[in-house]
């Protein structure tokens, strides 16, 4: 459960605003900032260059034009390497109950299916490639903030059309990488499906497919029960299965010969595989095809 603060928190507090706290433009340059947490949920943005983030246990590169939001209380630290420069626009925010007629983000959630999809999983962090203008919103903004060190004190209004902007603008930025993503596993799973159905007789291993689609071996497995509900072990027997009871029933090829012609090399075990997924052995399966 995220603590107080969380972004994850608006649902059911209506009068909460953001307010933001802190923001700088910065060049880091050797930089090695120890894990730390605080209140305020951060945006940190890459203008230029290259920096590690480390958010828990996870720890990432970040290029220009990338960003990442980080909810409040969440250990985090920032590494730029020494000769190899990170500028970096950073702003933080904090959720505080205010009673000004400007909607809070529970509201604007109601109105906004791209807010609500950002506001309704507990989440850590989002990592983002600023697809949609972000910078150019967080950057006026920022401007508009420094406008208050200037006497403009009349900006409140201002400020909060364009904090409501930029939030919008990750939302968005969220679901379309969201999108990208799913269809890019659609791809990968098809191409997976279309290996195992022309080469079920061979036999598979999941280094194969790691081969095919340049994913990791554990990533390409948790992506494929996701989408398909089974493990590609789980598909690949399946198709086995339904080659060996068209085999069995529509060509006279002995029984002890049908596993060599689905990848199988011991008919022992194809037979006890068989029963498993058929309730018969493969005997009894000819046998009562013969029968209909």
């Amino acid at each position: 459960m995220m603590k107080s603060g969380s972004l994850y928190h608006v649902n059911g507090m209506d009068r909460l605003h953001p307010k933001v706290t802190a923001y700088y433009f910065k060049e880091w340059d050797g930089f090695y900032m120890p894990f730390h947490t605080h209140v305020a949920i951060e945006i940190m943005y890459v203008m230029s260059g290259e920096c590690t983030i480390e958010v828990k246990q996870e720890g990432f590169k970040m290029k220009k034009n990338q960003f990442i939001l980080i909810d409040s209380y969440v250990p985090h630290r920032l590494v730029v390497e020494k000769d190899k420069p990170c500028r970096m626009l950073n702003l933080e925010f904090a959720l505080t109950e205010s009673h000004r007629t400007f909607p809070s983000l529970c509201e604007l959630a109601k109105e906004s299916d791209e807010l609500y999809e950002l506001l309704k999983y507990e989440q850590a962090y989002h990592l983002l490639k600023d697809s949609n203008g972000v910078f150019h919103s967080l950057r006026t903004l920022v401007f508009e903030l420094d406008n208050r060190l200037n006497d403009v004190k009349d900006n409140y209004l201002m400020v909060h059309l364009l904090i409501a902007h930029l939030l919008l603008l990750i939302a968005r930025n969220l679901v379309k990488i969201k999108q990208q993503s799913s269809q890019q596993t659609d791809q990968y799973v098809k191409k997976v499906i279309e290996y195992l159905h022309e080469n079920y007789d061979y036999e598979i291993k999941i280094d194969h497919l790691s081969a095919i689609t340049h994913l990791h071996p554990n990533y390409l497995h948790r992506i494929f029960k996701e989408s398909m509900g089974c493990t590609i072990i789980e598909y690949l027997t399946r198709i086995r299965i339904e080659k060996a009871k068209m085999l069995i029933t529509q060509t006279d090829i002995p029984i002890t010969e049908v596993s060599s012609f689905i990848g199988m090399n011991s008919s022992q075990y194809f037979s006890k595989v068989f029963k498993k997924y058929t309730g018969i052995t493969p005997t009894e399966f000819r046998k009562a095809s013969v029968i209909q």
